[in-house]
């Protein structure tokens, strides 16, 4: 739509009509329906619409008042066949004639700006057949009011997309064998994952405490309280901590979990620091998870065993009996691990390798894709 000029005549809104509209099924949104409602109040309408289309699912009608299940049916489908001819930029707001059969109507149909990554949605707002007169009063209403709604909507949709991505996070983290906890700055847990939520639930290590992660054995809980306070300590900060904790939590059975941690980035979105933990359970296959990470460094399949037996709580003296060498000669294979990672020592060595789990499962994944 576009405002009038003075001397020359308001450009209206195009009419269109659809006969052959099918049943769709009716599904209800959040509290954007009362801005939409207050939005229709405004323009006089009858009735009222938030339709959505989507490329992989199904269209469907977000929330209506005032309309049959057939009338919002319709509606969505006009919404699929604007969307299908306007895919690469907005198309205007128009007029559709004859909604359906049983709702003899008029509808104002309204694209509401589109953020990438999300699907098309419309306003659609009915009036029973409103002559020349009374749609040129309710395009000059609409013209004054959308701004603002439409503002409201870009706001909708960056909501829309963040959930989006969160749930997809959340998603991926959850099929993650290795616990992952991420606190905010007051040492909160904000996420666990669901191998974190295991070990918590089982008390098998660590547990939930007033919102906090506290190490079951008394001795570990003020060695693991002082490493998550320096780890926020390092929250932000830029280039992060050169050398973060790495704590060895003991279990009432079993190895004990094997813990890093992580500072969170400063970021200019979010105010807020925070920290990531990482709980392994050495009773995991530690050859499968460290083992692309060795591949990053380029070590050789003898040194790559070595490694993981570290890494997996041995001695370097149960790592040589294990590979069958001399002590010896481990020690001159740990030397070439040195070398290869740039670490000084074992305790390093192992720090480096679990706090690159993850990122080396990524890259191994996307690598082999």
């Amino acid at each position: 739509m576009r405002h009038s000029t003075q001397g020359r005549p308001t450009e209206r809104i195009a009419r269109i009509a659809f006969h052959d509209i099918h049943d769709d099924g009716l599904a209800i949104s959040d509290d954007v329906a009362l801005v939409t409602g207050h939005f229709a109040r405004t323009l006089g309408a009858d009735a009222w619409a938030l339709t959505s289309t989507h490329e992989q699912g199904a269209s469907r009608c977000l929330a209506a008042d005032g309309l049959d299940d057939d009338s919002c049916a319709a509606l969505v489908r006009i919404a699929d066949r604007i969307d299908t001819g306007f895919k690469h930029h907005a198309p205007a707001p128009l007029w559709c004639d004859r909604l359906s059969t049983a709702h003899p109507a008029s509808a104002l149909v309204i694209p509401v700006p589109r953020t990438p990554g999300q699907p098309g949605a419309f306003v659609n707002l009915v009036f029973r057949s409103p002559d020349d007169d009374a749609r040129g009063e309710i395009e000059t209403r609409c013209r004054s009011e959308w701004p603002s709604v439409s503002a409201y909507f870009r706001l909708w949709e960056a909501a829309r997309l963040a959930q989006r991505r969160t749930i997809g996070v959340e998603t991926g983290l959850n099929l993650v064998a290795i616990g992952i906890v991420l606190l905010s700055g007051d040492g909160h847990i904000v996420f666990a994952n669901d191998a974190a939520r295991q070990l918590m639930d089982r008390q098998d290590g660590i547990r939930e405490h007033r919102g906090q992660v506290q190490a079951t054995d008394r001795a570990d809980a003020a060695a693991l309280s002082t490493a998550i306070g320096y780890v926020l300590a390092q929250s932000g900060a830029d280039g992060g901590a050169d050398r973060l904790p790495l704590l060895m939590l003991h279990r009432e059975s079993g190895p004990p979990l094997v813990t890093s941690f992580a500072a969170l980035p400063h970021s200019d979105r979010s105010d807020d620091d925070g920290a990531l933990l990482f709980f392994v359970d050495p009773g995991l296959d530690i050859h499968q998870l460290a083992e692309p990470v060795c591949k990053l460094f380029r070590l050789s399949r003898v040194e790559t065993e070595l490694t993981c037996l570290l890494a997996s709580g041995q001695t370097l003296a149960a790592a040589a009996q294990a590979l069958h060498v001399k002590l010896g000669t481990a020690r001159g294979y740990l030397k070439q691990v040195f070398v290869k990672t740039g670490s000084n020592r074992q305790v390093d060595l192992v720090r480096l390798i679990f706090s690159n789990l993850i990122r080396a499962s990524t890259h191994d994944h996307l690598h082999r894709r």
